[in-house]
C-alpha cells in the first residue's frame, strides 16, 4: 500500500513539473499564425505604458478588422497582461527590437549593445510574442569611418542577426519568426550602402518590411505623387528578388509629409497605400504613425474596406 502510494506522489510530482514546463513553452511559445494578409498600426511606447490608451486602440483596431500590431519592446516593453489582452482579441503581435539608432558607424557594433538587443529579443519572446522585427539592423545612410565592399557589408548585418538567433535561443521558440525593416528604396536598386539587400536577407529572414513611405522618395517627383503605384511596386519587387516564401509587408505612410504632390486628401493618400499593398503580389501593410495618432489613419481603412478602388488615382505601374 505505501508502494502504491509514494508511485501515485511520484507520478503526481512528474505531471506538475510536465504541466510547469508546458505552461512555460506556452507564455512564451512563438507558433502564432501569421494572417494571410496583415493589416495593422505601430504601437509606440506613449501608447504601451498608457493601459487604457492600449486597449481603446486595440479595440478600434479590432472594431475596424484589423488583424496585426507591430510593438515597440524599448525602452519600456508591454506587460504580459497587456499582451494577453491583445491576443485575446485575436492580434498578431509583432515585437519591434532597434538594433542601432541612426545605423551602425563602426565595422560592427560593440558587445554591450549587443548583449542589450538580445535582451529585449529575450523578453519578447518569453512574453510570448510570435514574431521579432529587427528595425535599424543597418549601417548608417550617412557615410561612415571605413571601408568596406557591398558584399562585405551584407554578411556584416547578416552575421549580427545569425548572432541574434543563436544567442536567443533558450528564450525563443524555434517557430519564431525573424523579421527586419529595410529602406524603402532597397526593392529599386542593386546594392546599397547601408548592408541591406533584398536577396541575402530573404535567405535569413522570415519576412522584410520595407519601408515605402512615398514622401521619402527624395527627388523621385513620380514616386511622391503616386502613394499606390509606389506601395504596389516596391512589395511587387521585394517578393520577386526574395527566397521563395519569404513575405513582404509594407510599410505605409499614416503622417502628414509631402502628401499634396499626389493631389490626393491626407485621408486618401493613405487609403490608396493600403489599396496599393493589398493589390501587389505583397502580404499586407503596417501604418506608421509616430506619435500613434491614427484618427485620420481609421478613416483611410474604412474607406480602404469599403471602397476596394483608388479614388481618382491612375493604378498602372510608375516609372522611374
Amino acid at each position: 500500500m505505501k508502494q502504491l502510494t509514494l508511485l501515485v506522489l511520484i507520478l503526481f510530482l512528474v505531471s506538475c513539473q510536465s504541466a510547469s514546463k508546458i505552461e512555460k513553452r506556452q507564455n512564451s511559445d512563438s507558433s502564432g499564425i501569421t494572417p494571410d494578409f496583415i493589416e495593422g498600426l505601430y504601437i509606440n511606447t506613449k501608447t504601451i505604458r498608457d493601459k487604457k490608451r492600449w486597449s481603446l486602440l486595440f479595440q478600434v483596431m479590432k472594431d475596424a478588422g484589423m488583424n496585426t500590431a507591430v510593438v515597440d519592446m524599448q525602452p519600456h516593453p508591454p506587460t504580459p497582461e497587456q499582451v494577453t489582452e491583445a491576443k485575446a482579441l485575436g492580434f498578431y503581435m509583432v515585437a519591434r527590437v532597434v538594433n542601432f539608432e541612426g545605423g551602425l558607424i563602426e565595422k560592427s557594433p560593440n558587445a554591450n549593445l549587443m548583449s542589450s538587443i538580445q535582451k529585449s529579443i529575450r523578453k519578447a519572446c518569453e512574453l510570448g510574442f510570435p514574431e521579432i522585427q529587427l528595425d535599424y539592423i543597418r549601417y548608417a545612410d550617412g557615410g561612415t569611418n571605413f571601408s568596406m565592399s557591398y558584399e562585405k557589408r551584407y554578411e556584416s548585418i547578416l552575421g549580427i542577426i545569425k548572432e541574434h538567433k543563436e544567442k536567443t535561443k533558450e528564450s525563443c521558440s524555434k517557430d519564431t519568426r525573424w523579421t527586419a525593416d529595410i529602406f524603402g528604396r532597397v526593392p529599386f536598386i542593386e546594392n546599397d550602402v547601408i548592408g541591406q539587400r533584398v536577396e541575402p536577407f530573404s535567405e535569413e529572414l522570415n519576412g522584410l518590411y520595407p519601408m515605402l513611405y512615398p514622401s521619402h522618395f527624395y527627388g523621385l517627383t513620380k514616386r511622391v505623387a503616386d502613394p499606390y503605384g509606389t506601395i504596389k511596386d516596391g512589395l511587387d519587387l521585394t517578393v520577386k528578388r526574395a527566397k521563395q516564401g519569404t513575405k513582404a509587408i509594407a510599410w505605409v505612410q499614416g503622417f502628414n509629409m509631402m502628401v499634396g504632390p499626389s493631389k490626393l486628401s491626407y485621408t486618401d493618400y493613405i487609403k490608396v497605400q493600403m489599396q496599393g499593398a493589398k493589390d501587389s503580389l505583397g502580404h499586407g501593410f503596417i501604418v506608421w504613425n509616430a506619435g500613434n495618432e491614427y484618427k485620420d489613419t481609421m478613416n483611410a481603412y474604412e474607406k480602404y474596406k469599403s471602397e476596394p478602388t483608388p479614388n481618382n488615382q491612375k493604378v498602372t505601374k510608375n516609372e522611374e
